[in-house]
């Protein structure tokens, strides 16, 4: 048995269920051909019309997707309960408390 199941006794069963709901949910964001098209217009400056049609529906492609997983996320409320018991952890508190003071972190 590892140690967080020690720990927290319903850790296995919590974490296949998590899995199974995440499972259900999942849909790829094609990255890698999003970043190579980018990057040629970026660097060349002259993406083929194809070319720009391609890269702007990836981009919405992969903002949709985006969108749908926040908005999975956050009517989980499973989920939402255990990000909450994360940022009111004393490390949290403190990371994020010197972050907004050095001005290093914007919420």
């Amino acid at each position: 048995m590892d140690s967080s199941a020690r720990r927290y006794p319903k850790f296995k069963e919590r974490n296949l269920k998590n899995k199974k709901r995440s499972a259900n949910k999942k849909k790829p964001i094609d990255y890698d051909r999003w970043a190579q098209a980018y990057w040629k217009g970026q660097l060349e400056g002259d993406l083929k019309p194809e070319e720009e049609r391609e890269l702007e529906n990836l981009e919405n492609e992969n903002l949709k997707t985006i969108i749908e997983v926040v908005k999975a996320i956050k009517a989980d409320r499973e989920v939402m309960e255990l990000i909450e018991r994360i940022k009111g952890h004393e490390w949290v508190k403190e990371l994020v408390e010197g972050a907004v003071l050095n001005k290093s972190l914007v919420f």
